[in-house]
């Protein structure tokens, strides 16, 4: 059986503005820091979307996986020797409930 997915729309708070590369590297690097390889392919993430302008990102996981990403992206404090804040503003089962 297939398993149901999550989307989140998350606000990226840095000193400067993040590119998409930029953004990208800090979600998989959070999930990876706290999840550890094996938990990351658990949690089947996906990057879908990053919005430059507002700094939001679109990010898919595995709903059995949700509360450990949701806890991994929060615990993310610093990137690349500046200060960051990853915040969650939405969770939705379809991503076009998130734009």
């Amino acid at each position: 059986m297939r398993e149901k997915k999550r989307y989140l729309l998350l606000k990226i708070d840095s000193p400067t503005p993040l590119a998409e590369d930029a953004a990208k590297d800090l979600v998989y690097t959070a999930v990876f820091e706290m999840l550890g390889e094996a938990g990351a392919s658990r949690a089947g993430i996906g990057f879908k979307e990053f919005n430059e302008t507002k700094q939001q990102a679109i990010v898919r996981c595995a709903n059995a996986s949700l509360e450990q990403v949701i806890a991994a992206l929060a615990a993310k404090r610093f990137h690349g020797g500046k200060d960051v804040a990853i915040r969650l503003l939405r969770v939705s089962g379809m991503i076009g409930k998130l734009k």
